[in-house]
């Protein structure tokens, strides 16, 4: 038991952060729970709301056109018919949904969020002991337990604060808005998995020793 604890040590602090994710994500799962009807509704009432607020324009505009064509020739009223529901298609492009509601789009989301929060959490210690188990030396293990922890940790809200601005942004504005959070948690994540993997594969095939890797391992 000692022998373990002692090669978990340099990567500790990582296994906590994944811990705290899976906390997070429990939470955040019996939030949605208890909050489910409130946060739809809400996401509904907004959705509808904008859905009036791009129809207004186009009927005002179509109601004018109207007035005019009764008070000249009529000749035009067929074509400012026609034209007005096309920019309201145009006008709506953004907001395209793949489910056929926003606000089902933003609570699909915010799941993701409580299931990201679990996988990847439970991923980061699985993937924290396989880094305690290679000879590396502690320095580094434990930059591989932060990298690996905070990725369990950003990348998550991203999907949760994605939800929240669906419906105000539409999906694809949404994506856009957490980039700044997305990214660098994809980076933290992905770069981690890929520098384990050279690791692993550096131990394989019995490089530790040369010269250029030599500085990184226990050998």
């Amino acid at each position: 038991m000692n022998a373990l604890r002692q090669a978990l040590s340099p990567v500790h602090h990582g296994m906590a952060l994944g811990v705290l994710a899976l906390i997070f994500g429990a939470l955040w799962a019996a939030y949605i729970a208890t909050h489910h009807e409130p946060l739809h509704g809400g996401f509904e009432a907004a959705e509808a709301q904008q859905k009036l607020a791009h129809e207004k324009p186009y009927k005002l505009e179509m109601q004018a056109d109207l007035n005019m064509d009764t008070m000249g020739s009529g000749s035009a009223a067929p074509q400012h018919a026609k034209n007005a529901p096309e920019a309201h298609g145009h006008g709506a492009m953004h907001q395209h949904s793949h489910s056929g509601s926003l606000a089902a789009d933003a609570m699909q989301r915010l799941l993701r969020g409580h299931i990201h929060f679990m996988g990847i959490g439970i991923l980061v210690i699985v993937v924290l002991i396989v880094v305690a188990s290679t000879s590396l030396k502690d320095c580094w293990k434990k930059v591989f337990g932060w990298t690996f922890g905070l990725g369990a940790l950003l990348y998550p809200p991203a999907w949760i604060l994605m939800g929240f601005r669906t419906v105000e942004l539409g999906p694809q504005g949404a994506e856009a808005s957490v980039m700044w959070l997305f990214g660098p948690a994809v980076a933290l994540l992905i770069g981690s998995l890929i520098a384990l993997f050279c690791v692993m594969a550096i131990e394989y095939l019995g490089l530790k020793k040369l010269r250029i890797f030599a500085r990184a391992f226990e050998v």
